[in-house]
């Protein structure tokens, strides 16, 4: 199977640019070891994923998703969600940002 030299510049700089989004992308802000504790507050496991909205910290910006909390401890929930590009991110964040739906 040939290349197509006609288009392969724009291929080209169409990867490029998909390549520079993926390695920008921001990445969700989870709360450190430390505060989770984990030591002195174990983590908990549902038998299920449990659907909840929730307050998530982005380095810019903060944004309100649907996802699903997928372990917790005393004071934090781990949640994941799917993004826009279908991406699934993870992040543990304070139990009072979550919301169970």
């Amino acid at each position: 199977m040939g290349t197509n030299r006609r288009y392969a510049h724009h291929y080209d700089k169409l990867m490029e640019r998909r390549l520079s989004e993926i390695l920008i992308r921001p990445k969700p802000v989870s709360l450190s070891d430390a505060e989770l504790d984990v030591e002195h507050d174990p983590v908990r496991r549902p038998g299920q994923p449990i659907p909840v909205r929730a307050w998530t910290r982005y380095p810019e910006t903060s944004a309100r998703i649907e996802g699903r909390a997928i372990e917790w401890t005393s004071r934090a929930v781990h949640i994941e969600w799917t993004d826009s590009d279908g991406v699934v991110q993870r992040a543990w964040v304070w139990s009072s940002a979550v919301d169970r739906l």
